[in-house]
């Protein structure tokens, strides 16, 4: 890496290479393939007909539903999370209407950003080495595929964190990348507020890139505020661009987030505490990153390239491991240091290996290699043929007989809320997202579920197919008729409108 007045001149075994050594065009190459690699495994996933790939593509897809019919966030449909990706969601709606592919077209994007930051910002403190092989494992690791084409807040929220930290490393000591690096910090935080865990990042690592002379406290000090400065008012201006209350927002998320635990009926945040055993299923990045860890510490605990990314696995680990609920996807927040301080340990023990000339000790690191690939590239397959044997919209029977009473119905209730959005067809907008956290705060009850649907009587009823009582069930008998049932759905019709479209026999 080559050093200029910008950059700490630190001497440790991750610069091992620096840009001339490689040249340009062998870095272009590399961060090609590997967004040619990214872009294939996307064409090859059914991101324009899966009725749905990610766990909570439901809640994102109702609301932009409800949203193109001009209800509104916060005052109208309950929300925890800041406008900025449902605002897109139902703007690309708008023009592509019912377009799934559109819809998670963002979280396409998103993902291509991020790997591309995630690698530059390797690049530049490690090499072009390191940068490849912590890519490719950030690509390959778990989830990432199923965020990256989903309709999630996730990626395209993380995306732009990772894109202000690469901008910050170009030149952390300019005002111009300190003032671009907080827009893009606002518009991750007006993605999602998870955002605000990395703040510590950005001041350690203007901190670590202060000026040697002069005053280095005032001028880390004034970098700080135009950094902080331009992320709120970035924050702040496209909470207005949306439309949306930014007090009320602001009100409602932090009542979801810090509110205690009212109602343990369905469970309670501490029953889904961080899994450990991720780390351990997750081997071949676990194992070398424990390695790269101990290279890290051993090479000198104080230089910018050693320390940054260890705080950075130190930061997230000890955020999702006490913050609850932990879910499943919050795991690719741990997998970037993971696959970073992964790179350093297989790029070390490679050097090392390289030096000695030994034919058993070269022998034995690639087979370590070759193992920890194997596992991963079958893990791959796996997450990838899952993701295609996900249900298709032009094999869903349900879809079709819905479709069938869309003119006669004004909304849906159902326990799939992104049947709403295939559908064309809102959900009662109090009932749009009926997230666990909302039932634990006490801001939403059975009760209030049964008052809402005696209200509106929604005029379709779509329900898992299963043995279990439904909570409105006097509802349901008195007003609705089954007009089509299968293995995994049930489908009701409001009395006023069974009749109105014809019925085909139920199986």
């Amino acid at each position: 890496m080559h050093s200029d007045d910008s950059t700490p001149k630190d001497t440790s075994v991750h610069q091992s290479e620096s840009s001339g050594n490689r040249g340009p065009h062998r870095q272009l190459v590399a961060l090609g393939i590997l967004l040619f690699v990214f872009c294939s495994l996307e064409c090859f996933l059914p991101v324009g007909s899966a009725i749905k790939i990610g766990a909570d593509e439901d809640f994102e897809l109702s609301k932009a539903t409800l949203c193109l019919r001009g209800y509104h966030l916060y005052t109208e449909i309950w929300d925890d999370q800041p406008p900025l990706d449902t605002f897109l969601i139902t703007e690309l709606s708008r023009v592509f209407p019912r377009s799934i592919l559109a819809a998670r077209f963002p979280s396409m994007v998103a993902g291509a950003l991020l790997l591309s930051s995630f690698f530059l910002i390797i690049l530049r403190t490690n090499g072009l080495g390191p940068a490849a092989i912590a890519s490719g494992m950030f690509l390959a690791s778990p989830g990432f595929l199923e965020l990256s084409s989903s309709c999630m807040q996730e990626v395209p929220a993380l995306a732009p964190v990772v894109c202000s930290i690469a901008l910050l490393l170009l030149a952390p000591r300019c005002p111009l990348t300190q003032i671009g690096a907080g827009i893009l910090f606002g518009i991750a935080l007006q993605m999602k507020l998870i955002g605000g865990l990395y703040v510590p990042l950005f001041e350690l690592l203007i901190w670590l890139y202060r000026p040697a002379d002069g005053h280095p406290l005032k001028r880390v000090s004034v970098s700080v505020a135009i950094f902080g400065l331009c992320a709120i008012l970035t924050f702040i201006f496209l909470n207005c661009l949306t439309g949306n209350s930014l007090l009320v927002q602001i009100k409602q998320s932090w009542g979801a987030h810090f509110a205690a635990t009212r109602v343990t009926s369905y469970g309670s945040p501490g029953e889904h505490g961080f899994d450990w055993f991720v780390l351990a299923r997750n081997w071949d990045t676990t194992i070398p990153a424990l390695v790269g860890v101990v290279f890290l510490v051993r090479n000198g605990a104080g230089t910018a390239a050693i320390l940054f990314p260890l705080s950075w696995l130190t930061l997230t680990l000890i955020v999702f491991s006490c913050h609850k609920p932990w879910w499943s996807f919050y795991y690719v927040h741990n997998s970037l240091p993971l696959c970073w301080c992964a790179a350093i340990g297989v790029w070390s023990v490679y050097r090392i290996v390289n030096g000695i000339e030994k034919r058993l000790v070269i022998a034995g690191f690639a087979l370590c290699f070759l193992s920890i690939w194997t596992w991963t590239g079958a893990r791959v397959v796996l997450e990838v043929q899952a993701i295609r044997t996900r249900p298709k919209l032009y094999n869903s029977r349900v879809l079709k007989e819905i479709e069938r009473f869309r003119p006669f119905t004004k909304f849906l209730f159902t326990d799939q809320p992104i049947y709403s959005f295939h559908a064309d067809i809102p959900l009662p907008p109090k009932l749009a997202m009926i997230s666990l956290k909302r039932v634990w705060s006490g801001r939403f009850s059975i009760q209030e579920l049964i008052d809402e649907l005696e209200s509106i009587k929604p005029g379709l009823l779509l329900l898992a197919n299963d043995t279990k009582e439904v909570p409105f069930q006097t509802l349901l008998s008195r007003e609705y008729r089954l007009v089509y049932q299968d293995r995994v759905d049930r489908l009701y019709a409001h009395v006023s409108i069974a009749k109105k479209a014809p019925l085909h026999e139920v199986e």
